[in-house]
């Protein structure tokens, strides 16, 4: 295959998903929520674990405090895909960064963390979901399954009595895999304390 061809295959493909993500922006096909979160309500529950559903419920104050304004956002916001972050209040991110970095539990699964001399952030994890985001920041505040991999804020953030808003960017369409590339530029921009991905 000559290399021209390729080339026109790729410009193409460049072109095409550029063409998708401006008419994303251009006709407003998404909207931007804020939540505020304080990790002193994220309380242990006493229950036993639902071997069901490999889930444990969300204590009623969690339920109130946060879950009543989030289901109250936008309509079938769970089978949205969503782009969202963690912003951090009232504590500094190096301070932030030991906590999560201190906390060990070999049976729970915790977000990825890189070695960091860089705290100019404000900002604690991006994430990404094609649907479903509520059952995602549960696994993140430490209501999942132990083996769910997420910051697993109940078991230090409370300690520190971190105070965050959560960011959701969430979309009018399913927009599939394109929501990757958005993930990453977000990630490079915000510069996130915890997460892998570059």
């Amino acid at each position: 295959m000559e290399d021209k061809l390729i080339k026109d295959l790729m410009v193409d493909s460049v072109n095409k998903g550029r063409a998708f993500y401006d008419n994303i922006v251009n006709n407003g096909g998404f909207h931007h929520f804020e939540l505020p979160i304080d990790c002193v309500d994220l309380v242990n529950r006493e229950d036993k674990l639902d071997e069901k559903n490999r889930k444990y419920d969300l204590p009623e104050s969690l339920k109130i405090s946060f879950f009543r304004p989030f289901d109250e956002l936008i309509t079938s916001i769970n089978t949205r895909c969503c782009l969202y972050f963690f912003e951090i209040h009232d504590a500094s991110a190096e301070d932030t960064y030991h906590a999560y970095k201190n906390y060990e539990d070999e049976e729970r699964n915790k977000s990825g963390l890189k070695d960091r001399k860089d705290f100019e952030t404000k900002v604690l994890y991006v994430g990404k979901v094609k649907k479903n985001i509520g059952k995602r920041l549960s696994t993140h505040f430490g209501y999942a399954h132990s083996k769910t991999g997420g910051l697993q804020l109940k078991y230090w953030a409370k300690e520190i009595k971190l105070k965050l808003t959560v960011h959701l960017i969430v979309f009018d369409e399913n927009i599939d895999d394109f929501i990757n590339p958005l993930e990453l530029e977000f990630t490079k921009k915000l510069n996130p304390l915890i997460g892998k991905s570059k």
